[in-house]
C-alpha cells in the first residue's frame, strides 16, 4: 500500500481519515480558547459581588471605594454606613473570647478602645493566643501586593495603626478586615500561598 493511501492523502481511499483531523483541529481550538478563557477568569481570587455579599453578612455596607482581585490577592475598601458590627458576629474585648470565637464560628472580631489592631495582632502573638494573630498577620503579608503603592495601601496601613478599630479574621476565606470607625471604611485583604 502507498504512503498516499495509508496516511489519508486527499486523493486517496482514507479521505476520511483527512476530515476527521481537520474536524479533530477545529475541536482543540475550542479547547484550547476554553482553557485560555478559564485562565482569565481564575486570575480572580474573588469577585467583588460575592465578596460583598459574603462581608454584607456581618457589616452595613456602603459603596466599593476600591477593589482589586488577583490570583494571591484580593484587596477592598468599602464605605460603611456604620461603623459598628451586624449582630450575626459579636466583638470580643478579650483575646481568650477572640480565640474561642474564632475555633467555633471560623470568624472572630476583636476592639479595644485603646489598642490599635496591629497592637492586639502583636499582643495576641505574645499572649499564646498565637492562632488568630498568626492567620491575620499572614492575611494581611500575604495580601500586601493588592495595595501597594495605591492610596488605599496608606489608608489601609493607618486604619490598622488606629486606636479602637476593630479586627476581624474569617478563616473560610483567609480574610482579614479592619473596620475604621474614623473614616467609617471597611479593609478587607486575603491572600493564598501556592
Amino acid at each position: 500500500m502507498s504512503d498516499r493511501i495509508r496516511f489519508g492523502h486527499p486523493k486517496g481511499r482514507n479521505g476520511a481519515a483527512l476530515r476527521l483531523a481537520k474536524h479533530a483541529r477545529g475541536w482543540l481550538r475550542a479547547i484550547l480558547a476554553l482553557c485560555a478563557l478559564t485562565m482569565l477568569v481564575a486570575c480572580e481570587r474573588d469577585a467583588e459581588q460575592t465578596l460583598r455579599t459574603k462581608l454584607d453578612h456581618w457589616f452595613y455596607l456602603g459603596e466599593t471605594v476600591y477593589f482589586q482581585s488577583r490570583s494571591r490577592c484580593t484587596g477592598a475598601m468599602i464605605r460603611l454606613e456604620s461603623a459598628y458590627l451586624r449582630p450575626t458576629i459579636a466583638v470580643q474585648t478579650n483575646y481568650d473570647r477572640a480565640k474561642e470565637t474564632l475555633r467555633a464560628n471560623g470568624v472572630a472580631a476583636i476592639r479595644k478602645a485603646d489598642m490599635t489592631p496591629t497592637e492586639l495582632t502583636d499582643a495576641m502573638l505574645m499572649s499564646g493566643n498565637g492562632d488568630f494573630g498568626k492567620q491575620a498577620l499572614a492575611a494581611g503579608a500575604l495580601a500586601a501586593s493588592c495595595f501597594n503603592g495605591t492610596e488605599m495601601g496608606a489608608l489601609l496601613f493607618d486604619a490598622l495603626h488606629t486606636p479602637g478599630a476593630t479586627l476581624v479574621y474569617d478563616t473560610q476565606s483567609s480574610g482579614l478586615m479592619v473596620v475604621d470607625p474614623g473614616l467609617s471604611s471597611l479593609f478587607y485583604v486575603a491572600g493564598d500561598v501556592w
